[in-house]
């Protein structure tokens, strides 16, 4: 009887933990931390981009800093580090990235893909002889949200590719980000349509904003530097001044990343309102803007303020 009973307690244990764990068929696919891939980027508004798909199954790292201007960067020995140990480099394309081929190769990364995710979009400004962009066009095309969605799609596609096993992860967290997106670029438009018509022209620091004044209806009247690593001549300047006033400008905007000393300079000459920061090619360390779409928000409510 005795030995009985034993057999018996076995066989309720077995059944017991059969019941909690459960048979693996039976287990989701995404049930536990699959292992992360590791990507780099450029910007930080990409990475944010790319956390957002990702999410824990993807380990994110930007090449410039929050609050760093991308034009100054120079590529670092870690940095070739980072890119050598990585599955995906993420790339803007569009001239955002002029030392990557060098980078790639100090890197000695053969395995490390290259996703370029401007390809097959709509380039602005190429053979303008106004700014630093004539040859390969404006590479800002994250400020036009519907750009940004064409992104979210390609990085994606991408992490299914590297991580097969976490491609329905990786497609639910899309699905999730391109509704935020798709909500973003609605309150944009509608705020940017409170502003009076008239007013409804912009006056920057540098050629960033031709996507983002193109696709919600502002008027991008010029910028303050045509090259971003220099000032404008004395003429020049004059000029700006005389174009500003006759163009009744509410407001110049200085950007966060470059040093807003001119922007201030020329809103104090003309006696229009100073406007600092707008957010293009970094998101803020800290405070409101520290994600892409909480810096497209700022941006929208700092324009309206500003303008209307």
């Amino acid at each position: 009887m005795f030995r009985f009973k034993y057999i018996i307690a076995i066989m309720l244990c077995l059944l017991l933990v059969g019941c909690s764990t459960g048979s693996p068929k039976d287990k989701p696919v995404n049930s536990g931390k699959s292992s992360s891939i590791n990507v780099v980027t450029s910007i930080t508004p990409l990475a944010d981009i790319i956390t957002n798909i990702g999410g824990d199954k993807v380990q994110v790292s930007a090449l410039i800093k929050p609050g760093n201007d991308p034009h100054d960067y120079e590529p670092t020995p870690e940095d070739a580090k980072k890119l050598s140990a990585a599955a995906v480099f993420f790339a803007n394309g569009v001239g955002e990235e002029p030392y990557l081929t060098k980078l790639v190769k100090n890197a000695g990364a053969p395995n490390t893909k290259i996703v370029t995710l401007s390809d097959g979009l709509e380039i602005i400004g190429k053979g303008s002889t106004d700014s630093d962009y004539a040859q390969s066009g404006n590479p800002h095309l994250w400020l036009d949200v519907k750009n940004v969605q064409a992104y979210a799609k390609k990085i994606r596609d991408t992490l299914s590719l590297a991580a097969p096993e976490d491609s329905a992860y990786f497609s639910a967290n899309a699905d999730k980000y391109l509704g935020e997106l798709e909500q973003l670029d609605k309150d944009i438009t509608a705020k940017i349509q409170s502003i009076p018509p008239a007013d409804r022209r912009m006056i920057v620091f540098h050629d960033a904003w031709p996507y983002f004044t193109k696709r919600y209806g502002l008027q991008n009247l010029k910028p303050v530097v045509k090259h971003s690593d220099s000032e404008p001549s004395a003429k020049e300047y004059a000029e700006l001044i005389t174009y500003i006033k006759e163009q009744k400008v509410k407001a110049v905007f200085a950007e966060a990343g470059f040093n807003p000393k001119l922007v201030k300079q020329l809103a104090q000459d003309t006696g229009v309102a100073f406007v600092n920061n707008l957010y293009d090619d970094t998101v803020a360390e800290n405070g409101p803007a520290t994600t892409y779409i909480k810096m497209m928000e700022v941006n929208a409510d700092t324009i309206v303020k500003a303008l209307k």
